[in-house]
């Protein structure tokens, strides 16, 4: 199991004490902490902070200030002075500076843990940020305040500087695990490898270190009461139904099971395509000078696979299957929508090695320039077009669309995406293969069907896209059970002829999709069923082109 190398060399507390230490040495004044884990946030600033010879003081509104040093800095439960306004404990770096100048040898941090509650609409608050910004960077005291991961208000972002708290590196995750493992009284832990440690760390990567932790106790001890033993899938299990949960809850984001290529019908070109890059996530790989492929844009008709591709490729790459709805980021709250977008690709990147599928992108960005939209779609866009260039995480994105046309084109850009795929009307092999698939996920050997009646039912599905193919499947067996018959290809010709295809419903807008794609993508198939007339498909582009100019 190779782990990646950004969570080998990522330990989320030692860049905190590093960028903390740049931070405060440049003059930062006021420093704003984002992070999932307030608590583990917490006790890094004190260890980073004190460890350095500094002076440490925590507010809280439960304790109000908390003095602490080496011998107590992992206490939760000291007892304060009592000062729980916030905008008194606010003003006390600035009044404490004469105390500060007193002891020049060390710096002097006031942290503040979940102030953000009382940050929102607290003009006196704003105004003691606001005067500490001003007055501390020419001093050895710095503010700082710790909070979930949210912004601060509007009234303070631009004076206030932030950094994110990560979640654990593998270093860290494999310090969780060795102490988990070292408390289990069993011999189930001398199976534990060091591959093995690497595999359940790099399943684990994104996890906050507490559910790591609980979810690895949690699949240890049910293991242990079902079968008085234990082994590293076990963990690798239980680690895995947690992350499931935890991404979930989540609604912007949700784990799927990867697929296997071979319920993918057709798509010769995809295939060899993905399968050339299966191995750039070795080390070997990266040796070789090959960096991890960035993603793929797949256009084409709805119903033609391209989200079961999605599904099959994070399966030949090896890596988990995470995807994006577009459609849910939208908030009618001013700056909520960018906010959850952004943290949404955080913990996508945390995930990392993933494959992230934004599926019918077209959809979710369908308001771009419309009227009411106040500009929050081209702001989300620019959020995720930004995400794609500068985000150094092997992250594998498969961005969807069934109309690409309306599409701003800074989305297809090379650097973003390594191609451009399209998808059209399947062919009569691959309408075969197709019809193979669907009749072995229900039980029904293909080679007991005369051949025959297997090339009618191909014949008369020509127009017909996988997804009708499956559905004309699907009914035919229902037909079938219904009237208490043998199962035959009568029944899927007829389920066919009872349904109108795309092809026919959507002639004109499919035949515009397969002109952009003839023009502006690599085709997933070898070739493409010859229905589609390509001479009127231009003629079709060119009306609609002197239409839009009268207008």
């Amino acid at each position: 199991m190779r782990v990646s190398k950004e969570l080998v060399e990522k330990n989320s507390e030692e860049n905190l004490a590093h960028s903390l230490r740049i931070l405060s040495d440049s003059g930062a004044g006021v420093i704003h902490i984002r992070t999932h884990e307030v608590v583990r946030a917490v006790l890094a600033l004190r260890k980073a902070i004190l460890l350095e010879g500094s002076s440490y003081h925590e507010w809280t509104i439960a304790h109000g200030f908390c003095e602490f040093d080496l011998s107590n800095m992992h206490n939760m439960a000291n007892k304060g002075d009592g000062e729980i306004d916030i905008t008194h404990a606010l003003s006390k770096p600035v009044s404490d500076i004469g105390n500060a100048a007193a002891k020049p040898d060390k710096m002097h941090y006031y942290v503040y843990v979940n102030p953000h509650y009382w940050l929102e609409v607290n003009p006196l608050a704003h105004h003691h940020i606001q005067r500490a910004c001003h007055i501390l960077p020419s001093t050895n005291v710095r503010l700082i305040l710790l909070t979930p991961d949210s912004p601060l208000p509007e009234a303070l972002e631009d004076t206030v500087v932030t950094l994110n708290f990560d979640s654990p590196g593998y270093s860290e995750l494999e310090s969780s695990l060795n102490s988990i493992l070292e408390s289990v009284n069993d011999d189930s832990t001398k199976a534990i490898s060091a591959p093995d440690k690497a595999k359940i760390c790099y399943t684990g990567a994104g996890m906050s270190k507490d559910s790591f932790e609980m979810y690895t106790s949690l699949a240890i001890v049910n293991a242990l009461n079902t079968k008085n033993t234990f082994t590293p899938d076990d963990i690798v299990s239980g680690v895995n139904k947690g992350k499931t949960e935890i991404v979930n809850k989540n609604d912007l984001l949700e784990l799927y099971t990867p697929e296997s290529m071979s319920n993918v019908g057709g798509m010769e070109n995809l295939k060899e395509w993905i399968l050339k890059r299966k191995d750039c996530y070795s080390d070997e790989a990266a040796e070789f000078g090959i960096e991890p492929p960035k993603g793929i844009v797949f256009v084409g008709i709805p119903g033609v696979g391209k989200s079961l591709a999605a599904k099959a490729m994070a399966s030949v790459l090896g890596i988990p299957l995470v995807k994006l709805d577009f459609g849910r980021v939208f908030n009618s709250l001013v700056g909520k929508s960018e906010e959850r977008i952004r943290t949404a690709l955080a913990m996508v990147s945390s995930m990392a090695p993933v494959v992230c599928l934004v599926d019918e992108i077209d959809k979710g960005l369908g308001g771009i320039g419309g009227s009411g939209d106040s500009g929050t779609s081209h702001r989300v866009l620019g959020t995720f077009l930004t995400w794609l260039q500068d985000n150094k995480a092997p992250v594998f994105t498969m961005v969807t669309a069934n109309n690409i046309t309306g599409l701003p084109p800074e989305l297809l850009r090379r650097g973003r995406f390594d191609a451009i795929f399209s998808a059209g009307l399947p062919t009569e092999s691959e309408r075969l293969e197709v019809l193979k698939i669907h009749l072995r996920k229900r039980g029904w050997e293909p080679s007991k069907f005369k051949d025959s009646d297997m090339r009618r039912v191909v014949n008369v599905s020509r127009g017909y896209v996988p997804a009708e193919i499956e559905s004309a499947v699907k009914d035919a067996l229902i037909d079938a059970f219904f009237a208490d018959e043998k199962f035959t290809m009568d029944h899927v010709i007829t389920a066919l002829q009872n349904m109108v295809p795309l092809s026919k419903s959507f002639n004109e807008a499919i035949q515009l999709m397969t002109l952009w794609a003839k023009n502006n993508a690599t085709p997933a198939s070898k070739s493409y069923d010859e229905l589609v007339d390509t001479t009127n498909v231009e003629s079709i582009g060119s009306r609609r082109v002197r239409t839009r100019k009268e207008d």
